[in-house]
């Protein structure tokens, strides 16, 4: 039996088997363009594609929907570029008598971001980004664990490899440059996704005690690991199983080991990693950043990419909306997700418990924009009432927030650093390019004692991996940091449950 799909201008004829579903054949083929964030659970409702059969026409959820003789199924052809490669981190300057070219990759679970670099004079080229064609096995790390677990460890390594050398081809295609040429790859992120690239079985990080297979720190070849180039690929080092090379890269490109002064860097992202520390110790830990940077846990939410609203102003009695490329919104990115919150809460349309008031309960212009979609509670962002916030959007995002929140008081209980002592505070992630650091605050996210020292540095981790691309001092220092970060456990330490307590309140 065969599926007829189109994807875009092409045609696919797709084997399948009675009792699959829609998302098991595209999967089964290696079709990306369809993201599935829940791993085919049904729950997330973002694997829409368009059906014709004799007996149905329309929309449904590819994940639910069992393949049938004769059926045909359009994806969407959209693909969407992110804006978060925007950086203001510290680069290190190339090591002398080097040529040709390197790239850097930042390996994030939501987005696949390289920069090609000219090793010669260290100046920065062309740079694309896209989403981790992972995402049809789940838009977090646990879903991608539970695919590897079940038999597909290799096509997710083989998802990313053959990923990258797309993006490589065409880096080198835009700036005609002979694929030959890139002498080395440079490559940062979590730690369960370097397993994914580097060919590894990542499962033992999922389960205690926590141990991955490895930390990196090692140089290999490139067909070594099933890449078309063949050159140098630096696995930039990671400090242990939830405390990635990306954070390490992050804390070299932040200039934290060159400070006396102890400072704090949060990289907010689906993963949010926190460190705090100066040039002689620094302690980290990482919290699941949860529906303000998943995407796909708010119901109108979307990567920081084209069409999406990231930022989000209150003027004149009306909301004035920052929409990435200029367009027409399509949905909100955390960044958007968060100033909108901050607006409500300012305007006591959203009390301490963070519950959304009705329209007739406060006298903001905004209460007329409160209503109700499928018979709960919402605030309607844009006119056409199409993207909106629910009562559950506003609940998960407390999750985050108090995990956060609690991170950053047990970094600073276990430094002995009061967070007023602080020297600075670095925000990186794509959050740190786009975000308004007051209504960060307001709402709890980020220490209010920091008040004046917040720096948004955007995508620090790329900033390392470029560094580590091009110098041998860069590469010396990713290990020098290693050695300093002493991890935090959250969930055993004492005071973590408090601390989550207090977090989930705007005050």
């Amino acid at each position: 039996m065969k599926l007829t799909v189109y994807e875009g201008a092409l045609r696919h004829e797709l084997p399948f088997t009675e009792g699959q579903t829609i998302l098991d054949v595209l999967q089964n083929a290696g079709i990306r363009s369809v993201s599935a964030p829940c791993g085919g659970k049904g729950t997330c409702k973002k694997c829409t594609v368009f059906v014709r059969s004799e007996a149905f026409f329309g929309a449904c959820l590819a994940c639910t929907t069992p393949a049938k003789e004769g059926m045909s199924v359009e994806l969407s052809p959209e693909v969407r570029i992110s804006f978060a490669d925007q950086s203001d981190g510290e680069l290190y300057p190339p090591t002398p008598g080097q040529h040709g070219y390197a790239v850097a990759c930042d390996l994030g679970t939501t987005t696949v971001i390289l920069r090609l670099i000219d090793l010669e004079t260290g100046a920065l080229r062309s740079g694309l980004s896209a989403d981790n064609s992972q995402r049809i096995f789940g838009a977090d790390v646990l879903s991608r664990l539970k695919a590897a677990a079940e038999g597909r460890a290799a096509e997710l390594h083989e998802i990313l490899i053959r990923q990258i050398d797309s993006c490589i081809e065409t880096l080198c295609c835009r700036e005609n440059v002979a694929p030959e040429e890139i002498r080395r790859l440079s490559v940062a992120g979590n730690t369960i996704l370097m397993h994914f690239f580097a060919g590894l079985d990542p499962s033992a990080i999922s389960t205690a005690p926590f141990v991955p297979i490895s930390l990196f720190g090692e140089t290999k070849r490139g067909k070594e690991l099933g890449l078309s180039i063949d050159a140098d690929v630096y696995l930039c080092p990671a400090a242990a199983g939830f405390l990635g090379s990306d954070l390490l890269c992050g804390i070299l490109s932040s200039k934290m080991i060159q400070s006396e002064k102890s400072a704090l860097l949060i990289d907010l992202g689906a993963n949010t990693e926190i460190a705090l520390g100066n040039r002689d110790r620094i302690l980290a830990c990482a919290v699941d950043g949860g529906a303000a940077f998943k995407a796909s846990l708010l119901e109108n939410g979307m990567t920081a990419s084209e069409g999406a609203i990231s930022g989000v102003r209150y003027e004149n009695g009306a909301l004035d909306l920052e929409v990435l490329g200029g367009g027409a919104p399509k949905g909100i990115c955390g960044s958007g997700f968060i100033d909108l919150l901050g607006i409500l809460f300012e305007e006591e349309l959203l009390d301490e418990m963070g519950r959304l008031a009705g329209a007739d309960e406060a006298d903001s212009p905004l209460a007329r924009q409160i209503g109700e979609k499928d018979g709960r509670p919402v605030f309607f962002v844009t006119d056409d009432r199409k993207i909106f916030l629910s009562q559950a959007d506003i609940s998960k995002f407390q999750l985050a927030k108090a995990a956060i929140f609690a991170g950053i008081r047990i970094l600073s209980e276990e430094s002995g650093v009061s967070l007023s002592d602080l020297d600075r505070l670095s925000l990186g992630g794509g959050f740190g390019a786009f975000a308004h650091r007051r209504n960060a605050a307001l709402l709890g996210m980020i220490p209010r004692e920091c008040k004046g020292k917040t720096q948004k540095r955007g995508n620090l981790a790329l900033a390392g991996a470029i560094s580590a691309a091009i110098s041998e001092e860069a590469r010396s220092d990713l290990e020098r940091i290693r050695a300093l970060v002493s991890p935090i456990d959250l969930p055993s330490h004492p005071s973590f449950s408090d601390a989550y307590t207090d977090g989930m309140f705007f005050e």
